[in-house]
């Protein structure tokens, strides 16, 4: 009932909740919403509830403008959804969910494993199309850099939380690798701490964006649970002892940049595109590891350094790369593409 009072005096198009606790094939149902979740598969016999959890709310008038579909949900605690319009033709949002759980717990997970499943679906999003993730990072980085200094034209955010921990520099890595930044102290209208309770203060829930689409998010917000409570339960309808969140709750609203070509309209003559799949499913454990596949990309990588490097150079090469041997390669040139944003190329931007 807590959460119903909550979407609804909201107003909220779209809700993503971390640590849904539900097990099995259960559900969270709101009246006038469509859920899409991820239960945790693997709970002990003897738990008394589920843990940790990740699903999404969409309106239901959303979802009569988009074809919504779960994009995927093969890792533990990530849920990619997309959102297509019906009307207009690559009109797409993608929106992700995730739960980190904390370092040191009995459910902690490779972190760099996490981070780097995250960012192959990140990659994996057409170039061009909006995207957010959001939830529970477990992830404290202080002031730390979510881009590259004297690069990456980003206004300053605003830190409330000045600790860190050792998921923040991990989490600020992946930030820079795939382009992205923190929305939590930019384009704000209040920043505060994420999670609040009788244990400390602290920010570990974030909403993480494209840099370059950062301008489409406006009006970040954190609303603590005690002001929540004060709007919505001040008549006691509801046992307080027992629905207190640790955990505020972070909105914001976006302005999607459609265009207006007809999704039903007929493709220009000759101007059709053909869609390569490839099937990396049966690909050996080496592949790319051999002396030749090394010799190829250390070829890319030296004509890119006796090259004029600009941001569009590093762009086509990723494209053509990934269009010749599928994303699988992709993942390696991300390692060549954190020597070009080192000290020997600081004026590059990948």
């Amino acid at each position: 009932m807590f959460l119903i009072s909550c979407v609804k005096h909201y107003n909220l198009d779209i809700l993503g909740l971390a640590e849904t606790h539900l097990t099995g094939d259960k559900v969270i149902n709101v009246e006038g919403y469509q859920w899409f979740g991820l239960n945790r598969k693997h709970i002990h016999v003897r738990a008394k509830s589920g843990s940790g959890g990740v699903g999404i709310l969409i309106r239901n008038g959303i979802c009569n403008e988009f074809d919504v579909t779960i994009a995927d949900n093969d890792t533990e605690g990530i849920l990619w959804i997309k959102l297509e319009n019906k009307t207009f033709a690559n009109n797409v949002l993608y929106v992700c969910v995730v739960y980190l759980p904390p370092e040191n717990s009995t459910r902690a997970v490779n972190v760099h494993e996490f981070f780097d499943n995250l960012m192959t679906k990140v990659y994996t999003v057409p170039q061009g199309n909006a995207f957010y993730m959001c939830g529970d990072w477990n992830s404290r980085c202080s002031d730390f850099t979510d881009s590259i200094t004297g690069i990456d034209n980003l206004p300053d955010r605003h830190v409330v939380d000045f600790q860190c921990n050792s998921y923040g520099k991990v989490f600020c890595e992946f930030l820079t690798d795939d382009s992205c930044c923190i929305l939590n102290g930019r384009n704000t209208i209040l920043n505060d701490y994420t999670y609040v309770s009788t244990r400390g203060l602290s920010v570990v829930d974030y909403c993480v964006v494209p840099y370059e689409m950062l301008d489409i998010f406006n009006k970040f917000k954190v609303t603590r649970t005690s002001l929540i409570i004060e709007q919505i339960c001040a008549n006691g309808k509801f046992d307080l002892q027992k629905i207190i969140p640790d955990h505020s709750l972070l909105t914001w609203e976006i302005t999607l940049k459609f265009s207006q070509s007809n999704k039903n309209a007929a493709p220009p003559k000759n101007n059709r595109k053909t869609k390569i799949k490839y099937d990396i499913k049966n690909l050996p454990e080496d592949w790319l590891s051999s002396e030749s596949a090394v010799d190829d990309i250390d070829s890319i990588i030296q004509n890119l350094e006796i090259s004029n490097v600009t941001q569009d150079k590093i762009n086509n090469m990723r494209e053509c790369i990934s269009l010749t041997l599928s994303a699988s390669l992709l993942l390696k040139f991300v390692e060549y593409r954190k020597i070009l944003r080192g000290n020997r190329y600081p004026h590059v931007k990948a």
